[in-house]
């Protein structure tokens, strides 16, 4: 890893754990710094065995390595560690500070934001390992019939994954949220934060308990089956940033004691979309572009299933379940930070995908709902490209150096070759 392109991914790594006290005493066999590596590697290298990620390290640099590097049974009892499980939680909150010390703020063009906390929320499932005996309900026992569940949470601001919550069992999404909650390190906890979630999270009493208490609010989608009782129209103003709404208002709902929000907007295809928020201090239009950001966490999603091995669980246990997730936001921020350093800090961006984004904005029917006037002040892609996680996935033991970047990392991000 010395002076390596994987040695300066995994920088941030070190520091992390420096911070992080008796992080070096996990284990005498495989240090918390190498099972991260480890973990990361494999991410990136999309491998879904450990079988064939032993086989690779032994095959590195053939002509030195004498032994297999890895025992499979180490790396196994390592992944299932609940103790490991617990550094790597609290080691994921100063890479988080790092990255948003470094990457720009994606939302810092929204004054009427004021630094606000933005985030999403959103379920995935991931296909049980070999060695899961799965039991669904209909079986007698408690397992999900989707596979195991994982809750992620997405920093809107960061572009960047943040936490994420694992249950094996089958249970609705705003129950596993509830349970998530009872943290004192959730981030349902965070003041004034501001949340972009999908119809499955809508709970009243939950929402109006977190707002009375932190000032969270949170945008959504109507659903059908919500009983109002009264309606009042709000006005809207004449800016540019309201283009494309309908109706804007306040009502009272069934299920909650507070006043809520309800927003008709027409989308630049001509869809009509209804908002439900609890959010009264942002402008509507500014509320139908917040929720659309909230697809950036599904490409989040595509990126772990398709390009990380993330699609199939290495592990039975929760541990080895949530060990595996965190390891993908782990990889997910470290390949941020290094794209950042190396090439966002020399302005150089992945014209590519941004290219690919103003051709769906101005295309009738294969484009987006994005509001035409967010197009200047947000100019950020969601996923980070197949062919630029290839040159990590090829370049990791080569010699670090700006050169190389310059060399075979640019062209990937100016042009698909």
């Amino acid at each position: 890893m010395n002076n390596t392109v994987l040695g300066e991914l995994l920088a941030p790594v070190a520091h992390a754990l420096a911070q992080i006290r008796g992080a070096n005493t996990v284990s005498r066999v495989l240090s918390m710094a190498d099972f991260i590596g480890l973990g990361v590697l494999r991410h990136l290298q999309g491998m879904h065995t450990l079988r064939e990620q032993v086989q690779s390290l032994l095959h590195w640099e053939p002509g030195t390595a004498q032994r297999v590097p890895l025992a499979r049974s180490t790396w196994s009892d390592a992944l299932s560690s609940r103790r490991r499980r617990a550094v790597l939680q609290v080691a994921t909150a100063p890479l988080l500070t790092e990255a948003r010390a470094a990457l720009p703020d994606r939302l810092a063009q929204f004054p009427t934001l004021q630094g606000r906390p933005v985030y999403a929320m959103d379920g995935t499932y991931q296909s049980e390992s070999a060695h899961y005996g799965r039991c669904t309900p209909r079986q007698g026992g408690e397992d999900n019939p989707k596979g195991h569940a994982l809750l992620s949470f997405y920093d809107v601001r960061l572009g960047c994954p943040a936490d994420v919550y694992v249950d094996t069992r089958s249970r609705h999404e705003i129950t596993l949220l509830r349970d998530y909650d009872q943290s004192e390190q959730a981030m349902t906890r965070h003041k004034d934060a501001l949340w972009l979630v999908d119809r499955a999270f809508i709970d009243a009493a939950f929402w109006d308990s977190r707002k009375k208490r932190l000032g969270v609010t949170l945008i959504t989608r109507m659903k059908t089956n919500l009983c109002i009782d009264s309606t009042e129209p709000l006005p809207v103003a004449d800016v540019p940033a309201n283009e494309g709404v309908l109706k804007d208002l306040r009502i009272t709902l069934r299920s909650s004691r507070q006043d809520w929000r309800l927003i008709t907007f027409r989308s630049r295809r001509g869809h009509l979309v209804e908002f439900l928020t609890n959010e009264f201090k942002l402008e509507p239009g500014l509320i139908a572009f917040l929720y659309s950001r909230r697809w950036e966490e599904e490409k989040c999603f595509d990126t772990w299933k398709n390009d990380f091995s993330q699609a199939k669980a290495w592990g039975a246990s929760v541990a080895a379940i949530e060990n595996q997730v965190r390891l993908a936001i782990v990889t997910s921020l470290l390949v941020a930070l290094l794209l950042h350093r190396k090439m966002g800090q020399h302005g150089i961006e992945d014209r590519k995908a941004l290219r690919k984004q103003d051709r769906r904005q101005t295309s009738a029917t294969d484009g987006t709902d994005r509001p035409d006037w967010t197009t200047p002040v947000f100019r950020y892609t969601s996923k980070v490209s197949r062919q630029v996680l290839r040159f990590f996935k090829h370049c990791l033991h080569k010699p670090a150096s700006q050169a190389l970047y310059e060399a075979q990392l640019r062209p990937l991000l100016l042009a698909y070759l």
